[in-house]
């Protein structure tokens, strides 16, 4: 049962690769290590001689702290999703839900499908890890990666059994955990992950999937029931109407509809650049000799990639906007302003820590928040106004992003920031593409 089951899965992951096959395996690796190898060679060859951005450095004892702190918020932030996924209601219910699988053939499927969805997450890792130049502590993250899974799994049904699905009592707890990251030897840290890895996963396995997912499936399926008040979805309008009025009035009221769809938490991977971003805010208390702008640029970007994911999975009712009706230039501009308003703290915050550890003069610190506006308003740019580059594919576009980004950050940050103006034609050309790519979709007037 579990090679058939193993064989369906497969072709389905065939199927949908066999579309994408050479973004994945072509365009993807080689844009990718062209912008590795690029944006290394230039940080090495002018870095120094700016001194803009000073060489990278990362002891082992921060990276390990950095590596447990990402791995205690991906459980807090995947808890409803994950909860989500393993309690089948009606709503979720599929075929598989419905045969008579043996529960152990039902986890090992599951696993698997877990590690597939984790492997982004680590192998972005092990990516990290050889730009710092961690070579030797490239096992760690595959490792890491094989039993994870079982942790996450075992810790989100043990928790909702003895406690319950909301993440208010989490967040109380993970912020115990927040106060061992930075206190506790790397040592006494490594036990204490040892030791929930052998509690959980077999705990997971023998209890929680095979008994608690079932009679726990009520008290969980009425929580996602009324997780989402009236009230809450008032304040939601109220507060996003507010924001959008400075916006204008043609591309207002679909700006509005994206922050809502996010604030409801239908957005993919919101959770997911949340968590990457609130890490990013971490490091930057201990980044060493790593410039502030290089923070700033990954936080931008990952937080406005959230725009590309939307944007494919309103394509089935998009052509509901033709009633309103909307130009196909709107439809854009609409995705480009909702990543800038995404990014938009992000340059404040991260100016706002690093003079709390580390202030400047006041002319220094102007000067620094101004360069970091700058990347963190060509980054989301980029990001949003590339949505149509990716022919609906957000790998593709990420990847294209990614490039375009690259350029960015080092033109800004490391040579002039008044190469910002270059950032206008861009536009303009990723407009005229995405114009003729929406239109081609029925959008047109």
């Amino acid at each position: 049962m579990f090679k058939t089951i193993l064989k369906a899965k497969l072709r389905d992951i065939g199927r949908r690769l066999s579309y994408d096959w050479a973004t994945y395996f072509i365009l993807g690796p080689v844009i990718m290590g062209v912008t590795f190898l690029m944006g290394r060679k230039i940080f090495n060859d002018f870095a120094f001689g700016i001194g803009r951005i000073q060489s990278t450095w990362l002891s082992d004892e921060i990276a390990v702290r950095l590596a447990f702190a990402f791995l205690v918020l991906k459980i807090f932030f995947n808890f409803l999703p994950l909860a989500r996924r393993l309690y089948s209601s009606e709503h979720s219910l599929t075929v598989d839900d419905l045969l008579p699988i043996d529960f152990a053939i039902r986890y090992k499927v599951f696993y698997l499908e877990q590690l597939f969805r984790d492997l982004p997450f680590f192998a972005g890792g092990a990516v990290l890890l050889l730009f710092f130049g961690k070579t030797d502590l490239l096992v760690w993250p595959f490792m890491i990666w094989l039993f994870f899974p079982g942790v996450e799994i075992g810790f989100t049904l043990t928790w909702i059994h003895f406690w319950s699905p909301d993440r208010k009592k989490l967040a109380g707890v993970f912020s115990i955990f927040a106060f061992l990251l930075v206190f506790l030897p790397v040592v006494q840290l490594s036990w204490w992950a040892d030791f929930f890895t052998f509690l959980f996963a077999p705990l997971g396995y023998y209890k929680g999937f095979k008994v608690w997912r079932y009679t726990d499936m009520g008290q969980v399926a009425q929580f996602f029931v009324g997780h989402e008040t009236r009230k809450k979805r008032v304040a939601a309008r109220t507060f996003f109407g507010g924001l959008c009025r400075i916006l204008p009035k043609n591309i207002r009221p679909l700006v509005q509809r994206d922050l809502i769809l996010t604030a409801r938490n239908f957005v993919p991977h919101i959770w997911r650049n949340l968590v990457l971003v609130l890490l990013l805010m971490i490091s930057v208390v201990s980044r060493g000799q790593i410039a502030l702008e290089i923070y700033c640029a990954v936080g931008a970007f990952i937080i406005a990639s959230t725009v590309s994911p939307l944007f494919q999975m309103q394509r089935p009712y998009r052509t509901m906007d033709v009633a309103l009706p909307l130009s196909a230039e709107q439809v854009w501009r609409a995705k480009l302003t909702y990543a800038r308003l995404l990014a938009l703290p992000i340059p404040f915050i991260f100016w706002g820590i690093e003079m709390l550890m580390r202030p400047l003069p006041g002319q220094e610190s102007v000067s620094l928040l101004m360069t970091l506006l700058l990347v963190g308003i060509a980054v989301s740019s980029l990001v949003g106004g590339s949505i149509c580059e990716g022919d609906q594919r957000p790998v593709l576009q990420y990847i294209v992003a990614a490039f375009l980004c690259v350029l960015a950050t080092l033109f800004i940050a490391l040579f002039n920031p008044v190469l910002f103006l270059l950032l206008f034609p861009v536009l303009s050309s990723l407009k005229g593409s995405a114009i003729i790519r929406i239109e081609n979709e029925g959008l047109a007037e």
